[in-house]
């Protein structure tokens, strides 16, 4: 079994072609926009968003998960290579994912409801410390005057960590609300549920909110 270097997919992969064998089946395609790095992820992000609409989950190897029965390789000081699991072996990235979000109030990307989850009340990134956020969520950032495009869409085990360095970047007077939602206790089950957000946002509004995929510098536009 392959690293998780160069990617993230790899053991998956390794593991269903080991229990399901013999090959896999491959398309692709080469639309204008995909030049763009932001507009190609965010075109991936909306692909996974409707698939996962329409299968009720998601793509088996996305999000760093592994198929019931393997460990995947690490490089940890022992440099574990993957495989089936023993008995006495078990492997937390096997676990369930999350469904996806119901395709609701779409194009209210700053709605308290928007896509079926209940968000907070906006705040001021400067206020961040008076407001106290969930462990487990996802959060999004806007400016009021220009909205839409979100500014960023994002998860995380820890959102008040990530506001305070999200201040620096995005400053004082940009909003934030958060979703508290306490199951996503995997780094897989929110990121699931923001790859929809952000698939959905690219949909109804044909841009990634405006410094998504580490596009900071386009805040500078603004």
């Amino acid at each position: 079994m392959p690293y998780r270097d160069p990617h993230t997919a790899a053991p998956c992969l390794w593991a269903v072609h080991d229990r399901y064998g013999p090959e896999f089946e491959v398309s692709y395609a080469v639309p204008s926009e995909a030049k763009d790095k932001q507009e190609r992820k965010a075109i991936e992000a909306a692909l996974i968003a409707v698939a996962r609409r329409e299968m009720g989950e998601s793509p088996t190897a996305n999000f760093g998960r592994i198929i019931d029965g393997y460990k995947q390789s690490s490089y940890s000081k022992d440099e574990i290579v993957g495989g089936p699991l023993s008995e006495d072996e078990t492997e937390s990235n096997t676990e369930n994912g999350r469904g996806p979000v119901p395709w609701e109030n779409v194009n209210e990307v700053t709605g308290s409801n928007w896509m079926g989850l209940e968000w907070s009340e906006p705040y001021f990134l400067k206020n961040r410390l008076a407001v106290d956020p969930p462990d487990n969520g996802l959060y999004r950032i806007w400016y009021g005057s220009n909205s839409p495009p979100l500014a960023y869409i994002g998860e995380s085990s820890n959102i008040s960590s990530r506001l305070y360095n999200h201040e620096k970047t995005f400053g004082g007077d940009a909003l934030f609300s958060y979703v508290n939602r306490p199951e996503l206790d995997a780094a897989h089950k929110r990121q699931e549920i923001e790859t929809d957000l952000i698939g959905v946002h690219y949909l109804e509004n044909g841009e990634a909110p405006i410094a998504q995929f580490g596009y900071e510098e386009q805040l500078q536009e603004i």
